[in-house]
């Protein structure tokens, strides 16, 4: 054999043995950390919690203007982390069609840290909401093929 031959023979043999004799048997090449736990929030939820209500109108007249009814909602919000700020409250009236905000009627929501149809102060429990409906002309118009009734519904969204 040449000197090349078995120097480059003897050099690969260095080297695998250097590789394996890097790493002894007591050597500790890899570990894992220590276990983290994550724990989440707990989740932010309303739900209603209003009894069904027959509410009169005050049509004491005849052939009236306008017409006013008055109700109330409750509303539980599980907000114990305080993530809600606010509640918003949207209503949805129904006769035989659908009545229109400022055509058909206006409505006006009162309760602890409402302005508009906003509650700016939500906290943890429940909530409670008066409104007064006025309806309009149009309106009563619409509620007379529905035997002069609608349904009310409020919808809370929390932000």
């Amino acid at each position: 054999m040449k000197k090349t031959t078995i120097l480059s023979v003897l050099t690969a043999a260095m080297i695998t043995a250097t590789s394996i004799g890097t790493f002894a048997i007591w050597d500790i090449v890899t570990v894992d950390s220590r276990s983290n736990t994550v724990t989440m929030r707990n989740p932010v939820t309303v739900s209603d919690s209003t009894l069904e209500q027959n509410i009169s109108a005050d049509a004491n007249t005849l052939n009236p203007a306008s017409v006013t009814a008055s109700g109330s909602v409750k509303f539980n919000v599980a907000n114990e982390d305080s993530v809600a700020k606010k509640l918003t409250l949207q209503e949805s009236i129904q006769a035989s069609e659908k009545l229109e905000e400022t055509t058909d009627y206006s409505i006006v929501f009162s309760g602890d840290g409402v302005s508009g149809k906003t509650d700016s102060s939500v906290t943890d429990g429940t909530e409670e909401y008066n409104y007064t409906i006025t309806f309009t002309q149009s309106g009563l118009e619409k509620m007379k093929t529905n035997a002069n009734a609608c349904t009310v519904k409020v919808t809370a969204t929390l932000s």
